[in-house]
C-alpha cells in the first residue's frame, strides 16, 4: 500500500497584546495569525478549550481570507484568573479553516504564564493540523 503524502496548511500563531476584559476573570488577548503557506487560507472560527484558559468557539460572520504570507489580528476574550507566577501547560488555540478546498482544524499548543499583575502571556509551543473528517476516508 502506497503512503499518500498529505500537504498541510502552515501558520504562525503569536499573542501580540493583552488587556483586562470587562467581566471579572477575563482578558482580551490579541493574536496574530499568519498564513505561512503558498495557498490561500480561510479562517471560520476559533476557540480555546482549556479549563484554565478558555473561550467558547467564536464563528466569524465574515471569514478571514489570508493570502500567502498574509496575517490577521484576532481579539479573543479569554476566561483565566490564575495567580501570578502560575504556568498553564497544554492550552490550545484551535482554528477551523478551509485550505485547498478542504476543511481543517489547526491546533496551536500553548504554554501560558501569568505575570505579577495576573496578565496571561501565551507562547506557542507546537502547531499541528488535522483534516476534518479524515477518519471517515480511511
Amino acid at each position: 500500500m502506497a503512503n499518500e503524502h498529505v500537504i498541510e496548511p502552515h501558520i504562525e500563531v503569536e499573542q501580540i497584546s493583552h488587556r483586562r476584559g470587562v467581566k471579572a476573570g477575563t482578558w482580551l488577548l490579541q493574536w496574530e495569525i499568519k498564513n505561512l503557506g503558498q495557498q490561500p487560507l480561510t479562517i471560520f472560527a476559533v476557540r480555546l478549550p482549556h479549563g484554565q484558559f478558555r473561550s467558547p468557539e467564536q464563528e466569524f460572520v465574515l471569514p478571514y481570507k489570508l493570502s500567502a504570507n498574509e496575517s490577521v489580528a484576532l481579539e479573543i476574550e479569554v476566561a483565566c484568573s490564575e495567580a501570578p507566577g502560575t504556568a498553564v501547560e497544554n492550552a490550545f488555540l484551535i482554528l477551523r479553516v478551509l485550505w485547498l478546498d478542504n476543511p481543517w482544524r489547526i491546533f496551536a499548543r500553548l504554554r501560558v504564564t501569568f505575570d505579577s499583575d495576573g496578565a496571561p502571556h501565551a507562547g506557542t509551543e507546537l502547531i499541528t493540523t488535522q483534516q476534518t473528517g479524515f477518519s471517515e476516508r480511511l
